[in-house]
């Protein structure tokens, strides 16, 4: 009960944001103009240009304008290739099978190169099971569904990249942007904290809301790295974003040192003046920060000479300065030496992206000390393209496992419906393959999205069909379908799923004029549903509970590896740290998105999960303490991090990884020796909550042994 009121909250769970309105509008023009020149010409295999119009538009996730072309590239002439070579298929039931069980297989596979080649995958899969079901019976035939599908993409590219203005550096622009408004938003956060003296629990709320930064850096990094592929010719643009980009990268840290710092501070009336300082300093970064993300969303830099130093004056072009006093240290005793440094240091970071951002606004050179940041900066290992395939070529693999079960029930699918003499046989596989996802969880919450989405939009595409006879109508009816069910689509899947169906229904309607397709294939959902939870159940089960504790063990591994790091160098803002910490900060969101899969598969008693999410937390909390001690320190002074007490924590760390990957009880702890650090209580202080979170999380390791349910 409690998963299937899991499952019913996430079906109408409305994301934050807003309807994609332009993406809809784009989404109608590329279905509805192909099929109104099907009509009008009188050539019904052009109306498969409709079904690469649509597909093809949805393959657009956005970035850089070279990926997108690749990808929509690639489901348009590999839509085109598939759709003619299953087109004069599907004659005999055993051709039939054969074909859907290859295919289908294969192009689920493609999920071993990531994500967006799973998408392509789940693109051509749809348009070779909707071709298999529509047997060609002619060569020509064939060759003319093949170009219209072919011509329905470039279509849809046509209309996506060239009919609106082609900047190639919007995306990434924008992709930056996302990054500076997320710190801008966190420097608030932290000054209104700081001024008001948060609680324990608001500074663990606001820390945690600091991991949410880093898919979006790492998404500017995705971006960016694409649209500067290739153009040489426009290197001081993309040198401008690549030296935000990587400035992030610190930012966070520092901003997390600050914010551990000043919890440590908390609400001692002697030291309002400090924490009166962290927040104005956070303010006046925060009033940068939003500008900086201002600037890169108007692009005023288009055309724009090299200004003189005082065009940098006037409010509608410069930042809020940051106008807080310098700090000095000493200045109320030892106890401002730690956050004087870490002040100082968003203070200098702070200049320097002032200065890339108004170079980049105004055409100016990076600056010396913007290039700086870009000197060590790690280069991509070699990449081979058999290398996913070979990795994913054996049955533990998660993604080949899906691969076969994908292809396995939609075969089963088509045997079962074709035997209950069920119409559309193809549109029950077609259904399976859009349900079954690589963990139960999301199957089972797709199932039901799935089924009563059909169920809605069945009965209102039978609704339509009663009261709309004419193609142009019906035309028009699915252009409207289309622009808001595309529109609605980053706010609620359920949604869209409900006037997606009505519109892929009429489309059928449309070709075969067949007007009782919809009540089929609201029995053909019902099938289909039942067989992906079969299938997940039972092919390959690979529940997340036991998956779970190997993704909490690596990201205590990579724990114990950035502190090592942050021992090893003088700064906890070296290029090595931070990629040390972006390789953490990974870690930790796989695992806490393991442990979100394992929440909607549980069933039992709800307490049990208590384990883990403090595991999860509490690693997390010794990053962030981590961080706060290595950030701090400048050079000419020594670590206050010694080697010996790092290695004894990084030992305690693989010990408990050790446990939770033999599912054992954790040996106890080796004793921490702390550092005398009676001239510095922040500091102190932060050393002391090292062995403390230890503690922590030997505990969570332990009573996760205990439970037999996640083992």
């Amino acid at each position: 009960m409690h998963r299937l009121l899991r499952h019913l909250r996430s079906l109408f769970r409305v994301e934050p944001g807003r309807p994609a309105l332009w993406a809809g509008l784009r989404a109608a023009i590329a279905t509805a103009v192909p099929l109104c020149l099907a009509f009008l010409l009188g050539v019904p295999q052009a109306g498969w240009a409709g079904l690469t119009g649509l597909l093809v538009t949805l393959a657009d996730k956005g970035g850089s304008y070279n990926s997108r072309a690749r990808i929509m590239g690639l489901v348009t002439a590999l839509g085109a290739l598939v759709g003619m070579l299953a087109a004069p298929a599907g004659h005999t039931y055993w051709m039939d099978a054969s074909l859907l069980l290859f295919g289908v297989t294969a192009a689920s596979f493609a999920r071993c190169y990531g994500e967006t080649a799973g998408s392509v995958g789940g693109q051509l899969a749809v348009i070779f099971v909707v071709s298999l079901g529509a047997p060609a019976t002619t060569l020509g035939e064939t060759v003319a569904r093949g170009g219209a599908l072919l011509l329905g993409g470039l279509w849809a590219m046509t209309l996506s990249l060239l009919l609106w203005p082609l900047r190639p550096y919007r995306p990434a622009r924008r992709a930056v942007a996302h990054v500076y408004a997320a710190l801008a938003t966190a420097a608030e956060q932290l000054g209104a904290a700081a001024m008001k003296g948060a609680t324990a629990d608001e500074w663990a709320e606001g820390l945690s809301r600091h991991a949410g930064i880093r898919p979006k850096i790492e998404r500017a990094r995705g971006v960016l790295a694409a649209t500067r592929r290739g153009r040489p010719d426009e290197s001081r643009r993309g040198e401008h974003l690549l030296v935000l980009v990587e400035l992030a990268e610190p930012m966070v840290a520092l901003l997390s040192a600050i914010a551990e710092a000043m919890q440590v501070v908390g609400r001692d009336p002697h030291l309002y003046s400090m924490r009166e300082r962290a927040a104005r300093l956070s303010e006046a970064y925060a009033a940068m920060a939003w500008w900086v993300a201002r600037a890169l969303q108007q692009e005023r830099n288009e055309g724009m000479g090299t200004p003189p130093r005082l065009a940098l004056r006037p409010k509608r072009r410069q930042p809020a300065r940051m106008s807080a006093p310098p700090v000095r240290r000493g200045s109320e005793g030892p106890l401002s030496a730690h956050v004087a440094t870490l002040l100082d240091r968003l203070r200098e970071y702070a200049g320097v992206v002032h200065e890339t951002a108004s170079g980049l606004l105004f055409g100016d050179p990076v600056s010396p000390r913007g290039k700086g940041t870009l000197g060590g900066q790690p280069k991509a290992p070699g990449f081979s393209p058999w290398q996913p395939v070979r990795d994913n070529l054996h049955l533990d693999s998660l993604v080949l496992r899906h691969a076969l079960r994908t292809g396995m029930v939609a075969t089963a699918a088509l045997g079962l419906t074709r035997a209950l003499q069920v119409g559309d046989a193809h549109w029950v596989s077609l259904t399976v393959i859009s349900i079954l996802q690589p963990y139960a969880g999301s199957t089972e919450e797709r199932v039901l999205q799935r089924t009563m989405g059909t169920l809605v939009g069945a009965s209102l595409a039978a609704l339509i069909a009663t009261t709309v006879h004419t193609p142009a109508l019906m035309i028009g009816v699915i252009s409207v379908l289309t622009a808001v069910s595309v529109a609605l689509l980053p706010l609620n899947f359920g949604a869209f799923q409900i006037l997606l169906t009505p519109d892929y229904l009429l489309m059928a309607t449309l070709s075969s004029g067949d007007w009782t397709v919809a009540s089929q294939r609201s029995l053909g959902v019902l099938i289909a549903g039942a067989l992906a939870l079969l299938g997940s159940w039972t092919l390959w089960p690979s529940p997340e509970r036991r998956r779970f504790p190997d993704a909490a063990a690596s990201a205590l591994r990579a724990d114990g590896k950035y502190l090592q790091q942050l021992v090893m160098h003088r700064s906890g803002t070296e290029p090595a740290v931070n990629e040390e910490r972006r390789r953490l900060d990974q870690s930790l969101l796989e695992a806490e998105s393991s442990f979100q899969r394992l929440m909607t598969e549980y069933r039992g008693p709800p307490q049990h999960l208590e384990p883990g999410m403090a595991l999860l937390t509490y690693a997390r909390r010794f990053a962030l303490a981590v961080t706060a001690l290595g950030t701090g320190r400048f050079e000419g002074r020594t670590s206050v991090l010694p080697q010996q007490l790092a290695q004894r924590a990084s030992d305690s760390l693989e010990l408990l990884a050790r446990a939770l990957q033999e599912r054992r009880e954790p040996p106890p702890l080796p004793p921490l020796s702390l550092p005398r650090t009676s001239d510095d209580p922040v500091l102190g202080a932060l050393l002391e909550r090292v062995p403390r979170q230890l503690g922590i999380l030997h505990g969570a390791v332990a009573r996760l042994s205990e439970d037999p349910t996640l083992r």
